[in-house]
């Protein structure tokens, strides 16, 4: 059972999760339209995602290191403060370049949200039962924000324009910091000795080498690719088929609904089942997910009722593995916990951004394509099972970064 202080950290974490997943969730709606206002390609649009994941990503180092001296508080106070210059430059942008810069330092800043908000779990949950519990929890709270978000940006894009989607993105911001000021406590304790940048780098070094940790923190690049492929390019193939953006978002809250639920599997039915065997149920599941609709969408075209269907067998999927990848990755880790969450958000963001570049020249214009690298990411997470099962084991990965 979780006692006080776990609950209260893991709603906290939540938050700051649903917050900064915000930066992105809000504004997908908007990119056919900012697209057609600036009257560049779909190609050049989908940069916005790219260059936003990468300012999440180069942001988690300068996270981990500041939490970890400062404290989570003051950390996540300062990540959303960045967000807010990002999401003004965004709203204001008369050229796409700018509007680059914009998500780039929108990215930067809410690229606190996650490793902040993973450490703080850290803080306070030891055991692999309490872990792997708050980390369901996290995985569902991740939701929160492409459930709702999405719709609200829907509604302000459909009534209004993509500026005022900034505007809307701005108020999340500024609220988030009132209630984090006002609410958040300290997980972390903050050494009176700050550690030294040589010091830090050491750390990030040796948690870098451990086999298992990198492996499984690949997996989850992976698995977070699954999600961010989806929510990236569906706008563009329903805009091809004249869907609004409601009905977009719509489509996007049965994705989410259906990631929950796998979360939900997951805390109450699954945890106590071997976890590599619900690791490779799960990609044997995503293997015959993508070549069973593949034939489909060929045969019948993008019927809604597929889309639908593989949208929630799919997000099941992720349900479940997300949080066994996050418990693998974050389990018996002491010390520099913030140091161990930033080197896996950096690998998730970072290498996610580099996928949905490469994916960029596959030509995602249908369901049939989208299916193809879906397939190509359950080839992937079996090389990182196979390099993490072989390279090291659990109890090396687990005490390594504690002697950094």
């Amino acid at each position: 059972m979780l006692d006080k202080t776990q609950k209260r950290a893991i709603l906290f974490s939540c938050i700051i999760l649903v917050a900064g997943l915000m930066g992105m969730d809000f504004i997908n709606p908007s990119l056919p339209y900012i697209m057609k206002s600036f009257g560049v390609s779909e190609y050049a649009t989908k940069y916005l995602i790219v260059v936003y994941l990468l300012g999440v990503g180069v942001s988690q180092f300068y996270y981990g290191t500041f939490s970890d001296n400062h404290g989570r508080k003051r950390a996540i106070i300062i990540a959303f403060l960045i967000a807010c210059v990002g999401v003004v430059i965004s709203s204001f942008a008369n050229t796409l370049d700018t509007l680059y810069i914009g998500r780039f330092i929108t990215g930067f800043g809410a690229g606190g949200a996650p490793v902040i908000a993973r450490a703080i779990i850290s803080d306070v949950c030891h055991d692999q039962l309490s872990i792997k519990k708050a980390f369901s929890y996290f995985s569902m709270a991740s939701q929160a924000s492409p459930s709702f978000a999405p719709v609200a940006g829907g509604l302000l894009q459909q009534y209004y324009n993509w500026r005022i989607v900034f505007i809307g993105l701005l108020i999340v911001n500024i609220i988030a910091i009132a209630v984090l000021l006002r609410h958040l406590l300290e997980t972390h304790e903050i050494p009176k000795i700050k550690k030294s940048y040589k010091e830090q780098a050491a750390i990030y070094w040796g948690t870098f080498k451990i086999v298992r940790f990198m492996a499984f923190n690949f997996a989850s690049a992976f698995i977070f690719v699954i999600t961010i492929a989806y929510y990236s390019y569906m706008p563009f193939i329903l805009h091809q088929h004249g869907y609004s953006p409601i009905e977009n978002a719509s489509i996007y809250i049965v994705y989410a609904g259906s990631l929950v639920i796998g979360s939900l599997l997951l805390s109450s039915r699954l945890c106590k089942i071997d976890t590599s065997f619900l690791f490779k149920f799960c990609v044997a599941s995503l293997f015959l997910t993508a070549i069973s609709f593949f034939m489909l969408f060929s045969y019948a075209g993008d019927s809604l009722i597929l889309i639908i269907l593989v949208t929630i067998l799919l997000a099941i999927n992720c349900g479940i593995v997300s949080p066994l990848t996050l418990t693998l990755c974050m389990y018996g880790f002491s010390q520099n916990k913030g140091a161990a969450s930033a080197v896996q958000s950096f690998v998730k963001m970072f290498f996610t951004g580099v996928a949905l570049m490469l994916f960029n020249f596959i030509p995602m214009q249908s369901m049939m394509h989208l299916m193809v690298c879906y397939f190509i990411i359950g080839l992937l997470l079996c090389l990182c099972y196979w390099i993490g099962t072989a390279g090291s084991s659990e109890k090396t990965a687990a005490s390594s970064p504690q002697t950094s």
